[in-house]
């Protein structure tokens, strides 16, 4: 459920005027949205996050070797947004985060998406930090997924190598209209004023591209995709600058009939975490209730073993806008805080109030 604010009183809006100016005088719509989510996490021991240091003495989880530990999430979203007589719309949104995920004692509150965009006839163009074009338009086996994700989910265990992007790093990037089903889109950035995605250096320049289809042949709803990102880094290796760029590319796509929904992801990354990635989703919706199977392969170039990860999921509508969710999943190269890897079970079940 929207709570839609109307700032178009005559008070509000001449509150407006005395501290922005004339520009301020434009009708806003307001819009509130977020969600909060509670859960449970459970898994070996040694997968399980910790507190400061990885301290055992001092996990998030609690002390010994009980398996689980409680979790919490919630984020809050506003939109501000208006349109011209001449059809242009224009805006602002911001995403907080109030919890971390890691702990119920993680608490803070901090920005996680901020940005300006313009949409009309000319496509949308969106400038501040957002996900990127190389994320926004990829559609694959995550997207056919229930519980909290499936493979990109919430259990413990899932920890792998992704196809590299932006993340939420400070970007500005454009949108095509949809034309006969293709829309286009690219961006360019600098992911390393979030401190890029190696902790050994930043990476700068990034370029997203992408495009995906959407069609439909007799009721098979269908979506493909394809996708990249591009960028220059550097790392050290002791005190010697070593170039670490990074090139991936991804293509995907999904398939949804009376109910059912495939989805099909592969993905390879160069230079940076080399290796190739392949992701297979199935989902069925009944009712309330969805359930969903996944599978995630990553096959890197150096001499690290194959890792898989397997995921089963599901969701049920408990009252409206309350889902209760759960997922187990199975990895069998586990990277571990030692350093060492390990077959893994793992398990979420969460329930999550949306509004």
């Amino acid at each position: 459920m929207n709570q839609k604010l109307l700032l178009g009183s005559t008070a509000l809006v001449s509150a407006g005027v005395l501290m922005a100016g004339p520009a301020a005088a434009q009708d806003f719509e307001v819009t509130l949205q977020g969600y909060t989510e509670v859960g449970v996490k459970m898994a070996e021991d040694n997968i399980l996050p910790r507190g400061p240091g990885n301290s055992p003495s001092n996990p998030i989880t609690g002390t010994g070797d009980r398996g689980f530990g409680w979790y919490m999430d919630t984020e809050i979203h506003f939109l501000a947004e208006g349109t011209t007589d001449s059809g242009i719309t224009y805006g602002s949104k911001v995403e907080l985060e109030v919890f971390d995920g890691n702990g119920l004692g993680s608490n803070g509150t901090s920005a996680d998406e901020a940005g300006l965009f313009f949409s009309g006839g000319f496509g949308r163009v969106e400038v501040g930090r957002d996900d990127g074009v190389e994320d926004v338009m990829f559609v694959g086996a995550a997207d056919v997924q229930s519980g909290t994700g499936g493979i990109d989910g919430d259990t413990a265990n899932l920890a792998q190598p992704e196809i590299q992007d932006s993340g939420d790093s400070a970007k500005i990037s454009y949108f095509t209209p949809r034309i006969a089903g293709f829309q286009l889109g690219a961006g360019w950035g600098d992911p390393g004023d979030d401190g890029g995605v190696d902790d050994n250096g930043n990476f700068g320049n990034g370029i997203g591209i992408g495009g995906n289809w959407v069609g439909d042949f007799g009721g098979l709803a269908t979506t493909l995709s394809a996708v990249g990102y591009f960028s220059d880094g550097e790392r050290y290796a002791g005190t010697d600058q070593v170039n670490q760029d990074q090139s991936n590319w991804a293509v995907g796509g999904t398939l949804e009939f009376a109910g059912f929904g495939f989805g099909a992801t592969y993905g390879q990354q160069t230079d940076f975490d080399e290796g190739d990635i392949i992701g297979v989703g199935l989902q069925y919706g009944f009712g309330p209730a969805s359930a969903s199977v996944g599978w995630n392969y990553f096959d890197p170039e150096n001499n690290d073993p194959d890792s898989n990860v397997y995921v089963v999921s599901g969701d049920i509508g408990i009252l409206p806008g309350v889902v209760l969710k759960g997922d187990y999943s199975y990895n069998d190269e586990t990277p571990l805080d030692d350093g060492s890897t390990a077959g893994t079970s793992a398990g979420v079940i969460s329930i999550q109030l949306n509004y």
